[in-house]
């Protein structure tokens, strides 16, 4: 049985970068919800404060808290 090393390299390599260009994408679409949601604390942060300024600052803390543990701490390079 002969084993055509270029060819399977070439698989092997075709097969990474398909893998590469999806999980950009996905990384995208996680930075594009990430920017939603932050709008949207955001808006929430200032209706919270015209119906309840005392109980604001408590809130902001907490959302900031949960915005920093989804945020990405490893890059992808684009291939």
């Amino acid at each position: 049985m002969d084993i055509n090393i270029q060819e399977d390299l070439a698989i092997l390599n075709e097969q990474i970068g398909k893998y590469v260009e999806e999980l950009n994408k996905l990384n995208q679409q996680r930075d594009t919800l990430l920017q939603q949601i932050q709008q949207l604390n955001g808006a929430a942060m200032y209706l919270r404060g015209k119906s309840d300024p005392e109980g604001l600052i408590e809130e902001q803390v907490n959302q900031e808290e949960n915005i920093e543990d989804i945020t990405r701490t490893i890059e992808y390079p684009d291939e």
